[in-house]
């Protein structure tokens, strides 16, 4: 049995496995050069590069950037808190304007011993969130790591599993009511490559039921939130795509408390099957759901085919009506890649824009060209930059 710590070294991304998926791909992709950081605008030079938040704002879109950290802690594996450097945090909010945690939720870090609670990491980022006018996704409640030998013990009794449970989910969605308006509240629950659910420890302790049961105790203890299911890898494998539709169906012929979907979107040298995002929308908007890429990035060694990558899904996914994109993380300074050498983000270490972020942004600008814009724009950009205290003392929610 893997040690906690093991398992938080894992724990950077949700998918974890993605790199078995495709190490056939990767073993035979060329590598190209990446073009210099001088050959593109930096960040505040003369002309500017426009920003995504911007373009977003004029059609009333979110776009966001997940694997934002604000906790201290090393002990996921990753550096300290991200918001401590003025660039990045500067960058972060002149771009976007939503932002998700990398691992600062999942439940090992927000609630290392029993009954007590981290909230460093998260009030950061809230009151961050709430100081640039920005949103904030609650990303990680129930995930398939990250999960303390405390909690891990009740897996043989259910009644005290599910009543930690309970205390977990009402604890933190209470303490940020009004502040994370939307979470995730299952992230992963089927199999990496399909073939039906993970039998993790909440369904080992609860059985398959126990994903309904989650939806439940998250709507009581704030029935104003939206509630997502987040999931993985469902845009390029059809069997588990399927999958995913009759569990969601399955959740609202049920009644329950499902405001969404969550599609994590990690792509691996080549981008998902044209219209497959449409078919996933339709589908969902079908039954009422919304549905959000929550985790966009792309591992490739090529910026050229990387930058059309993230143009096409970005496109397509605005043209079959999804609202809501966030990538996951926005600078190669903290990027995480399963495909040794990628640099998946927007921004290289420099938090200089990449072609993929031009990409992005002229999907933006297109997709707002073909709608009428608001009369009264959201998001707009922060007047004035500015850099951001890095002491959880210094940020008042």
């Amino acid at each position: 049995m893997k040690t906690r710590k093991t398992l938080a070294m894992l724990a950077t991304v949700s998918l974890g496995l993605t790199m078995s998926a495709f190490a056939s791909q990767a073993a035979t992709a060329t590598t190209t050069p990446s073009p210099t950081s001088d050959a593109l605008p930096a960040v505040g030079a003369e002309g500017g590069i426009g920003s995504l938040r911007e373009e977003a704002a004029k059609a009333g879109l979110i776009i966001g950037s997940g694997s934002i950290k604000g906790m201290t802690s090393t002990a996921d594996g990753r550096p300290s808190n991200y918001l401590a450097e003025p660039q990045f945090a500067e960058v972060l909010a002149e771009q976007f304007n939503s932002l998700s945690p990398e691992n600062d939720l999942k439940w090992q870090f927000v609630e290392p011993q029993e009954g007590i609670f981290d909230f460093e990491g998260l009030d950061r980022l809230a009151a961050f969130g709430k100081a640039n006018d920005m949103q904030v996704k609650g990303h990680g409640l129930i995930s398939g790591c990250c999960n303390p030998d405390y909690l891990v013990s009740k897996v043989n009794d259910p009644v005290a599993f599910r009543a930690a449970m309970v205390n977990h989910f009402n604890t933190i969605m209470k303490r940020y009511k009004n502040k994370m308006d939307r979470w995730d509240v299952v992230t992963e629950a089927l199999e990496t490559m399909g073939g039906g659910l993970q039998h993790n420890d909440f369904y080992n302790a609860l059985g398959p039921g126990y994903i309904a049961d989650a939806f439940r105790i998250a709507h009581d203890a704030d029935p104003k939130a939206k509630l997502f299911l987040n999931e993985n890898l469902v845009e390029s494998l059809p069997g588990k795509r399927q999958e995913l539709y009759d569990l969601v169906s399955g959740l609202v012929a049920d009644g329950v408390p499902i405001n969404g979907v969550a599609l994590q979107m990690h792509e691996t040298l080549q981008g998902p099957p044209p219209g497959a995002i449409t078919e996933m929308t339709n589908f969902f908007h079908g039954l009422r759901l919304e549905v959000s890429i929550a985790e966009l990035d792309v591992h490739t060694y090529d910026p050229v085919s990387q930058a059309k990558i993230y143009g096409n899904i970005v496109t397509e996914a605005l043209n079959a009506g999804i609202k809501e994109i966030s990538v996951w993380g926005f600078t190669d300074k903290h990027l995480y890649t399963w495909l040794p050498g990628a640099k998946p983000c927007l921004f290289d270490e420099n938090y200089n824009p990449k072609p993929a972020y031009f990409a992005v942004r002229d999907a933006l600008r297109n997709y707002v060209e073909k709608t009428e814009p608001l009369k009264y724009p959201l998001g707009k950009l922060p007047k004035q930059p500015v850099s951001k205290p890095s002491n959880t003392s210094d940020l008042q929610l």
